[in-house]
């Protein structure tokens, strides 16, 4: 398909795809003249998943970058799936000093088994950091809950892997790490809305009046 052809089924302007094609986000196409190149499904496969981790992700082209690397043929070795769940941990200035022990700890006391050098533990130390300097630090009950919930989506996640060819694997490792994760986010918002409605803790909805009155309850009452 021609360019054109391929920017109207990614539903992405022609300019956007010749961006992509310039930065190395997208790979280039067949060339059929100095000017010219038609494109295949591979590529409105990686210009949707651009779109996808751009605008449900919420990440920065550099990021959607260094998944894209990380997911790459090349990394053939085995090693595919490792980095495509590092890729999605934000880079880390190399000059920030932060204590991780916490962050090891809980892991330690968990059973659970990471590298040493896993960039999700800065992830993990600076939101206990973060928890802590307002006075509410986590306890050991509320972590272990977080940790096997988390655990069970993990499950799932591996289990989701490796239903797919090796050579795909990294490719899903990342994708569901990045946009499950919105899904997994959103979803524990909509508990928690769930949760406190059941016990009384949300107010109903209110709307506003058109008629420029006083704002109203959904039953009326103002």
């Amino acid at each position: 398909m021609r360019i054109s052809q391929l920017s109207q089924r990614a539903g992405l302007p022609v300019g956007t795809v010749k961006f992509y094609l310039r930065t190395g986000l997208l790979h280039h196409g067949q060339a059929t003249s100095a000017t010219q190149a038609v494109y295949d499904e591979q590529h409105l496969a990686r210009l949707r998943l651009i779109r996808a981790l751009l605008e449900v992700g919420r990440l920065s082209h550099a990021d959607i970058q260094r998944i894209i690397d990380a997911t790459s043929p090349q990394n053939d070795d085995g090693s595919g799936v490792d980095e495509a769940h590092r890729s999605t941990a934000p880079p880390v200035d190399d000059e920030e000093a932060i204590d991780l022990a916490e962050a090891r700890a809980v892991v330690e006391e968990l059973g659970w088994q990471v590298s040493a050098d896993s960039p999700h533990l800065t992830r993990l130390a600076r939101a206990l950091t973060a928890v802590a300097t307002l006075d509410l630090p986590a306890s050991p009950e509320r972590i272990r809950t977080y940790a096997d919930a988390a655990a069970q989506v993990a499950r799932s996640d591996v289990q989701s892997v490796t239903e797919v060819p090796d050579a795909d694997q990294p490719r899903v490792a990342a994708t569901s790490a990045v946009l499950f994760d919105q899904v997994l986010s959103a979803l524990r918002s909509l508990a928690f809305e769930n949760q406190a409605s059941r016990t009384g803790r949300v107010p109903e909805p209110r709307t506003r009046s058109t008629n420029g009155g006083p704002v109203q309850s959904p039953a009326g009452r103002p």
